[in-house]
């Protein structure tokens, strides 16, 4: 892709005021996000959740692909823009509202089965965002959204990488992520400091193995990363007997010095398990 394909256009920006404190970084460059949408698999019948629609040039190019786009939009003076954006579609509705504080299974049953996320995520509220929807029950079938690079990594990243952490377990124990590109910070209005990276995360039907106790899985989770230069052996003391973590190293053949960066998603099930 040429270099300056990635610029962002001046003008469209007139108007808005871009507020810091909601993180907005805004995407003009309609090519770009139009092979976004088309690198996300979205397809004429999907229903999609835009998160953060800004002035609606994301919502334009989902609305030409979906079947029918709701867009969460929690600043009251962008709403404006985004209804000039998107008037010539019958296809769209605009909610005004923070998504942390929205009734998402109402949202949900407005979209159906086997709807869609797709935002250009707040970088402040990350996390947050992604913690709505893993483990919700809700009937998503895929996210697919900008984050920061360093974030997208530490998703995609595998044990024994030093990215690997918390982030990369839950989220790989919930969906299959993948890295669709990267979108420098100079794409952006006004531009973040950081890189970007465009992610999907298609949503598993069921874990990767079965889980006994998913509440104690994730204590088990935390604690290992908490004190990830610990060993299992010690980092786990609070959470469980030395001795029941030590049998159920030897019995996953792993040794007692092992760390929990260096285990995958399957293995820490499978030490949950040991442990309950």
């Amino acid at each position: 892709m040429k270099k300056t394909s990635w610029t962002a256009g001046r003008g469209r920006e007139d108007g808005i005021h871009f507020k810091h404190d909601l993180g907005q970084h805004f995407l003009y460059d309609t090519a770009l996000l139009r092979s976004l949408v088309r690198r996300a698999g979205v397809q004429k019948t999907d229903r999609v959740l835009e998160i953060g629609p800004g002035a609606g040039t994301l919502t334009v190019c989902l609305c030409e692909a979906a079947e029918r786009v709701i867009a969460v939009e929690v600043d009251e003076a962008v709403i404006p823009f985004l209804k000039v954006a998107t008037e010539s579609f019958g296809n769209v509705e605009i909610l005004r509202g923070d998504i942390r504080k929205m009734n998402l299974r109402a949202i949900s049953d407005m979209l159906g089965e086997g709807w869609l996320v797709v935002a250009n995520i707040p970088y402040n509220i990350t996390t947050p965002i992604f913690e709505l929807f893993w483990g919700s029950g809700l009937p998503v079938k895929q996210m697919s959204v900008m984050v920061q690079k360093e974030v997208a990594q530490k998703l995609t990243a595998q044990p024994g990488q030093s990215a690997y952490g918390l982030a990369s377990v839950r989220c790989q124990y919930y969906c299959r992520p993948e890295i669709l590109a990267t979108v420098p910070a100079a794409a952006f209005t006004p531009p973040p400091k950081v890189d970007s990276a465009f992610i999907n995360l298609v949503f598993r039907d069921r874990p990767p193995a079965l889980v006994t106790d998913e509440a104690l899985l994730w204590q088990y989770v935390r604690a290992g990363f908490n004190q990830r230069r610990k060993t299992l052996l010690n980092a786990l003391k609070g959470a469980a007997p030395p001795e029941n973590v030590r049998a159920a190293l030897e019995t996953m053949g792993l040794p007692t010095t092992v760390r929990g960066e260096a285990l995958d998603v399957k293995q820490w099930i499978t030490l949950a398990n040991a442990l309950v």
